[in-house]
């Protein structure tokens, strides 16, 4: 594996480990009683900026790629808004669940 792919493989997997993790503070909240809505929205702007800081550290074409398909996705290259997520049916839990776990590798989501 060549160290630029092995960064990306690295950058990647913080990524992952830092989504997870906000299923620690979705805990948290739930036990000092927050609702859904406060939750979801809480953890998905975290989400959104975990995302753009991720997305920047990422080395170039592969930035490109991954901003031009989420883009087409969700119409917005950070990724779906909180707003987005309500007006195709999503509950609050469901955006905590969403917020909390890593979409797809590009190579998985055959995105390029």
């Amino acid at each position: 594996m060549s160290p630029a792919l092995m960064a990306e493989s690295d950058l990647r997997s913080r990524y992952e480990v830092a989504v997870v993790e906000l299923r620690v503070r979705v805990a948290a909240l739930r036990e000092e009683g927050r609702s859904s809505e406060m939750i979801a929205r809480a953890v998905h702007a975290e989400r959104r900026q975990l995302a753009a800081v991720f997305k920047e550290l990422t080395p170039e074409p592969l930035r490109s790629r991954i901003l031009r398909r989420t883009l087409a996705i969700y119409d917005d290259s950070i990724g779906p808004t909180i707003e987005n997520l309500r007006a195709r049916g999503k509950s609050w839990d469901d955006i905590i669940d969403s917020a909390t776990r890593p979409g797809p590798r590009l190579s998985d989501a055959g995105g390029g």
